[in-house]
Formats: structure tokens, sequence, C-alpha cells
């Protein structure tokens, strides 16, 4: 069984990432059994770097696209050109192991199993997956098992049928990076893919986690993202979701932080 991993890098060189150093420190092994494409939406083109050696392949791809540079393009690029039946969506900031690539090439032989993810924790707070029917969800995380229903997550470490994406017209235009990760799910809920979460805990940095870190625009695009999904996926907790960007807008005035209450009452009056 192989396994196509899109590793997707940003401003940092790829071979610099945690995500590509923990793939490439993997045992022989391991790394035969993956076929790796990076995909970098930074501004450098390292196509000239030497690529790793041990995998059964390696693709770098450089993205000249200066419209959309998030995670979408770069998971339908692998989509396309993947030869293998299963591909996993992965980070650059990611910890991954090799207890967990482990159990997935051996849990993607049982038929019953249409999906593959991890626990993810962002320090002592698991991240993923999580409950989908609530947006308190990191209040709700899910524990190892199989599920079909009230589960959500991030996309990195996440394993897809590449047949079931191809089936679903692939990767929606809709979220070029933001709360993709959340239609993702929401595509394997509404199509009762099963999906397995393995006793494996991966660390990862979750940026919405850290709002004060967050430039303008970054604050925008999320928030913006998260309106959408809810608008157009879930709009049964669409109150709950005003109601939080209220307290938000109130906190803002309150904190004299006026940009980030503008911005919320612009992206629920649907303003640009």
């Amino acid at each position: 069984m192989k396994l196509t991993v899109c590793l997707v890098a940003y401003s940092t060189k790829f071979t610099e990432t945690v995500s590509y150093k923990r793939l490439n420190d993997m045992k022989t092994s391991v790394k035969a059994s993956l076929n790796l494409v990076i995909f970098d939406n930074g501004v450098i083109d390292f196509s000239s770097e030497k690529l790793p050696d041990g995998f059964d392949s390696v693709q770098y791809h450089f993205n000249q696209e200066s419209t959309e540079r998030g995670t979408r393009i770069a998971y339908q690029y692998t989509l396309t050109t993947a030869k293998d039946d299963w591909l996993m969506l992965l980070d650059d900031d990611t910890m991954m192991t090799e207890d967990y690539i482990g159990k997935v090439i051996e849990v993607l032989s049982d038929p019953k199993v249409d999906a593959v993810c991890p626990q993810i924790f962002d320090r002592e707070v698991q991240i993923s997956p999580t409950s989908s029917e609530t947006i308190k969800n990191l209040k709700y995380p899910k524990t190892a098992g199989l599920y079909q229903e009230d589960i959500t997550g991030i996309s990195s470490g996440l394993v897809l049928s590449k047949q079931f994406m191809v089936k679903i017209g692939g990767f929606t235009k809709e979220f070029p990076l933001d709360y993709l990760d959340h239609w993702i799910f929401w595509q394997l809920r509404k199509h009762h893919q099963v999906i397995q979460v393995m006793d494996e805990k991966i660390s990862h940095q979750l940026s919405v986690q850290h709002l004060e870190a967050l430039s303008k625009s970054r604050f925008v695009k999320i928030f913006t993202a998260e309106y959408d999904y809810y608008k157009t996926y879930q709009p049964a907790q669409l109150y709950q979701i005003k109601k939080k960007y209220g307290k938000m807008i109130v906190k803002g005035w309150l904190n004299r932080d006026v940009f980030a209450a503008k911005a919320l009452i612009k992206i629920i009056l649907g303003k640009k």
C-alpha cells in the first residue's frame, strides 16, 4: 500500500519546515511507502534544490499562480496528479510521526474505512477532531474510534480516498484556505463516509488559537471564511456565530480594538 502526501509549504524553505524534517528523518521502510508532493506557495522557487532520497517518489511544484496561494490549489494539484488511491494532506508545521503513518498504511486495507485522521494537539488542547454540531467544538474532542457524524477537524494529517474526492468534484474553490477543512469533513458526513480517528497524538499550532498574532488581513480572511461556511453549510449554528461575533465586537470596542470590531460588523453585514 502506497500513500501520496501533499506537503504545503509557505514562507519557510520546504527543507526547513517541521513536517519535511519529520518525514525525511523517518526510517527507510516508512519513507518507501510514501509518494511525496511538495507544493510551494512561497515567493522563492526552490526547484533547483536537491530532492531527498528514500521516498518512493518526490515531486516539487512551485505555485506560480498570483491569485490563489492556499491549501486548496495544492490539494487539487495533488489530487489530479496522484497515482495512489489515498492522499494525506499535510501542513508544513505538523509534527508527523512514523507511528501514525504506519497505522494509516495498515488501516487503509480495511474496506470499512473511508478516511483517517490523527488526534491533533496545540500544546495541551486537542484541536482536532472535535464535535461538528457546536461552534464551541474544542470543548468536545473526539477519541479514537469510527465516526460518520458529529465530527470535524483540521486537514493536516487527514487521509482521504482519491476516488471519493474525484466523485464529489475535487476541492471546492469556495474556501481557498480557511475552513476548507470544515468543508471536507462536511462532505464526509454528508456522504456517510466512515472516518477512523487513530489513537495517535500529533502536535500542530493552529493560527486561529492565537488571534493576537494574526495580521489584519489574516483576521478578516479567517472570520469571513468562518461566517460564509456556517451561513452556507451549517446554518443551524449561524445564530451562535453571530452571538460570538457580537461579544467580540463589544470586547473590541471596550479594549479600543476598533479594527476587529469594524471588521466583524462588515462580515456580518456582508460588506467588503
